[in-house]
Parts: structure tokens; sequence; C-alpha cells
């Protein structure tokens, strides 16, 4: 009687697995992103605006705008006016001098919001949908002198209860370090 060969098996299992889980990197052609620097997204009224990132970085948790060192070219862009702060956060790849985060990637976590106003109630929300590409827009520069031209849709969700009510975040901005290399 001949015994089955459960090695094989196995092994082409785990090749099966291996292949089907790898994820196609979100680094993309520039000139396929089609960003130009036309209609920038001002700042509202009586705000204060800064569009930043710095490279090696992650977020500590994403509940809280402290960084630590990462794997990630973070962008982050703040708004503030009259007691109230609202940060998004953006989680790129960091090679290559271009990339595209879609809905499947905001999902995961690549983009967070983080908000905080002491007088004002907010119920938690969850991001659902959108998308966020950019380029390197001075690709020759040293990375503490590039300049980053990112667009992108952010779509909230409060979560809980009966109010399907969603906010939109729109942005389309040049971004500058927020580093210094020596």
């Amino acid at each position: 009687m001949k015994r089955p060969n459960y090695k094989k098996g196995l092994v082409a299992g785990i090749m099966f697995i291996a292949l089907s889980s790898c994820k196609k990197d979100s680094t993309v052609d520039p000139d396929k992103l089609n960003i130009t620097a036309d209609n920038l997204t001002s700042c509202p009224l009586g705000s204060t605006c800064s569009y930043l990132f710095t490279e090696s970085a992650d977020l500590v948790d994403n509940d809280r705008s402290e960084l630590k060192t990462g794997k990630y070219r973070l962008f982050w862009f703040k708004n503030e006016a009259d007691g109230y702060t609202s940060t998004v956060f953006i989680k790129a790849p960091m090679k290559g001098t271009g990339f595209e985060l879609k809905k499947a990637d905001l999902l995961e976590g690549k983009v967070v919001v983080v908000r905080s106003c002491l007088a004002c109630l907010f119920g938690p929300q969850a991001i659902v949908d959108g998308y966020v590409k950019g380029v390197n827009s001075t690709p020759g520069k040293p990375a503490d002198q590039a300049k980053w031209l990112l667009e992108g849709q952010v779509v909230l969700q409060l979560q809980g209860g009966s109010n399907n009510q969603k906010y939109t975040i729109n942005f389309k901005q040049v971004f500058s370090a927020n580093f210094v290399s020596n």
C-alpha cells in the first residue's frame, strides 16, 4: 500500500497562501497620477494650516499626534482655529517618487484623522472611503529640500447610533519637509 506524500501537499499549500497574501505596493509612476499644482486647497478663513512631512516615521498610536521612528514617509496637515485642531496623517511608502493609497489602504489605517476640541462634542468617526495620491515635485533635490504635491479625499462617518452622516475632507496641497538632513 502506497503512503500519501503529505509534504508535497503541505509545501504547495504554504506557497499558495504566501503568494495569494502578497499585497501590491502602493508606489506608482508619478506621471500616471495626473496631479497638477493648480487649484490648491486654501486654509479656511480664521484658521492656521500647516502641510508637512517627515521620513522613516509612524504614529505612536492612532489617537494622538505623537510620532515615532517607523517605516513610512509620514505626511500630515493640521488645521487650527479657536481651540479646535484637526490633523490628518498619511502613511505613504518610503520608496519611490509617487504613491497612491486607495480605499482599502485607508480602511487599513494608512490615513488617520486626529481631532481635538475642548468645548466640542465629537462622536466617534471612522474612515469609510477615500483616496490619497502624491508625487515628489522636486525629485532631484535632497529629501529635506523636497516638496511633495498631495491630493486626496477622506470620507468619515459617525459610528454608532442611527445617524449615517458623513463628513468629507478634500485636500490638494504642497507639503514641505519637517526635518534637516546633514
